[in-house]
């Protein structure tokens, strides 16, 4: 009972801005807290008919646009997310390309076959945004076509094959000479 008075008498001290204040954060915490636990939902709706809806999960739909983007020879790598705001499906792909010439028109043609890919493959009406960025290209000395062979100077520095001892087999068969026999073994003498 002690505890019930005494919330009484602390909420009788406080003003009325004071209790207005309060209520505002407790609101914002409310609403702060369900938009940061909100989760996306894991599927999107391609299209609905009279038998009933299909659905596409998010990893599905980031597969087909990843291999969407693959499909331009000078795409190398690409990572996209998918997200759905206002009704709309927008895509942001993170590309690494092979080269950096041509940029423009490879960005476009992208852009081209993830909006075929999501309006004619999948039937997505309202298709936002589709964001390319542009991470990396890869560099003539990753390819190991390109790379160059060492020259005869470069090949003398390095430790030949006797001086290098193979570590990737472990011995399964006992040598007769390894170092760890003080001796070989001895060969019986023939009498002829």
């Amino acid at each position: 009972m002690d505890s019930i008075e005494s919330i009484k008498e602390l909420l009788f001290q406080l003003t009325t801005l004071q209790i207005a204040v309060a209520f505002l954060v407790f609101v914002f915490l409310v609403i702060g807290l369900r938009l940061i636990l909100k989760k996306p939902p894991a599927h999107l709706t391609a299209f609905s008919g009279e038998a009933g809806s299909v659905l596409v999960s998010r990893k599905a739909l980031q597969e087909l646009v990843r291999s969407a983007c693959l499909l331009d020879e000078w795409v190398e790598a690409a990572r996209p997310v998918i997200r759905v705001r206002d009704n709309k499906v927008t895509a942001r792909v993170e590309l690494r390309l092979t080269k950096p010439d041509n940029l423009k028109a490879v960005c476009e043609r992208v852009q081209e076959h993830i909006t075929a890919l999501l309006q004619k493959s999948l039937s997505f009406d309202q298709i936002g945004e589709i964001q390319i960025v542009v991470k990396s290209f890869t560099s003539e000395t990753d390819d190991p076509a390109n790379q160059q062979k060492p020259t005869k100077e470069e090949t003398s520095l390095l430790p030949s094959a006797k001086e290098t001892p193979d570590t990737t087999m472990p011995k399964t068969v006992e040598d007769p000479l390894s170092p760890d026999q003080a001796t070989p073994p001895e060969k019986p003498e023939s009498r002829a």
